[in-house]
């Protein structure tokens, strides 16, 4: 094994890593910033809102009892004098109560003490009233010309200073954490995705997979495997085709003793041999195909298939072709050439006359080749296209195919890029569609060059 770290031990260290920065970053942000100081009050606001004069987001309501008792010692006291010398009332008529409780101090709460001296009321009112004083939060009563009381309490907003910060916090800590995530992910991702490129490439996977120890070792599984593929196709190559070659010995024979016979079965025999020699070309060409090298190039599908029909008509056959203009794709010639080949020698086999028509779409080059024969069933559509496949029904023993000709055509249309598809025409027949990708005329130049 090599020295790497696993995915779980990166994975883990990206965790612990993100948990520590967002940590660290908090406690920056807690140290950076000074401690916010607490919301305070002052009895002119307390008056303000008593009064009405202001909009001040005083919390206001009416009560028919007095709502608290009147404050008879420390802050509370202070400011419920100077509140009553703002209101010009009497301090019977104006209470104060805290809204948080006060610091008893060290020695116990003091005792509860009776009404304030004209002095004492003075000097705390001199106190409430002296500028800079503040208190903290009080919610104030004083009584009404109709008897009731007038409650105020000072607002308490949801978004306090100390929410501000915490809220600071989580987001610096996010603007710096999800690049650092992205970052991760993509470490951690990026060899699976060059994983799944090689294994639609031919060059081996271990050699630019890189990345944790479980990415190294699929790729090694993934090179294992497509040796052994390849072998495995090698091999079966080599068997059918020696199997292949083998047969056409004894056939060359055969033909040559049958050539003595009286002309009857003479005919019929020639025709097996014949016929099985076509199945041994197929064969040949089905397994080489498979194997063999693609050579794609800029090509004019027009021409190509123009090239094909000439050779049908040079055969006799009722084979003619629409085309106008170029028509520009990339592919290999050979293999594009037997798989158009393939499709009109089957659609003059078992429909007689043949109507092949090149045409451009705004992305692909499209070839559709029309028979005038019976069509196929609609749930053979698709399965024709399997090797070994024989529809019966619509073909006849005497063209001695081996149903791989539709295997061979699609095979090399899609090696291309494109695509093959059978349907049945409305007025009768079936309609073979060949489509490509279609092919920038400036690319067509380059290729050229």
């Amino acid at each position: 094994m090599s020295g790497r770290p696993s995915l779980r031990a990166l994975a883990a260290g990206f965790t612990v890593a993100g948990i520590l920065l967002c940590l660290t970053i908090s406690f920056v942000i807690a140290l950076a910033f000074p401690a916010p100081p607490p919301a305070r009050v002052t009895p002119a606001q307390a008056a303000a809102a008593l009064a009405g004069e202001v909009d001040s987001g005083w919390r206001r309501r009416l009560v028919a009892s007095p709502p608290f008792e009147a404050a008879r010692e420390g802050q509370a006291l202070v400011a419920q004098t100077g509140l009553a010398v703002l209101l010009d009332a009497p301090t019977a008529e104006v209470r104060v109560r805290p809204l948080r409780p006060e610091r008893v101090p060290a020695g116990g709460p003091l005792p509860p003490s009776g009404p304030p001296s004209e002095g004492l009321k003075a000097l705390l009112a001199g106190m409430a009233l002296s500028p800079g004083m503040s208190f903290a939060p009080f919610e104030a009563a004083a009584l009404q010309a109709d008897g009731r009381w007038l409650v105020v309490a000072p607002p308490s907003p949801w978004l306090t200073p100390q929410r501000l910060r915490m809220g600071l916090a989580f987001l610096i800590a996010a603007a710096v954490l999800l690049p650092s995530a992205l970052w991760g992910a993509a470490r951690l991702t990026a060899p699976f995705q060059r994983l799944a490129e090689a294994a639609g490439g031919e060059a081996r996977a271990e050699a630019f997979v890189g990345g944790p120890r479980e990415a190294q070792a699929a790729a090694r599984a993934l090179d294992a495997m497509r040796e052994r593929l390849g072998e495995a196709l090698k091999e079966r190559t080599a068997i059918m085709a020696a199997v292949a070659h083998d047969l056409r010995t004894p056939l060359t024979g055969l033909r040559l003793r049958v050539e003595g016979l009286a002309p009857a079965p003479r005919e019929a025999a020639v025709a097996d041999i014949a016929r099985m020699e076509r199945l041994i070309a197929q064969l040949l060409t089905y397994v080489r195909g498979e194997a063999a090298p693609w050579r794609p190039e800029p090509l004019d599908l027009a021409d190509l298939v123009r090239d094909v029909v000439a050779r049908q008509v040079g055969m006799g056959r009722a084979v003619t072709l629409r085309a106008d203009g170029e028509h520009l794709v990339q592919g290999d010639r050979d293999q594009l050439d037997r798989a158009l080949t393939n499709l009109i020698d089957n659609a003059v086999l078992y429909g007689g006359r043949v109507e092949a028509a090149v045409t451009s779409e705004a992305a692909q080059v499209v070839c559709v080749i029309d028979d005038a024969g019976p069509g196929l069933p609609p749930d053979q559509l698709e399965a024709v296209f399997s090797p070994f496949h024989r529809l019966e029904t619509s073909r006849n023993r005497a063209t001695g195919g081996a149903g791989l000709g539709l295997s061979i055509s699609r095979t090399a249309v899609e090696r291309s890029g494109g695509g093959v598809t059978l349907s049945n025409r409305a007025g009768g027949g079936l309609r073979a569609t060949v489509r490509l990708p279609r092919l920038a005329p400036a690319l067509w130049d380059q290729g050229g060059d």
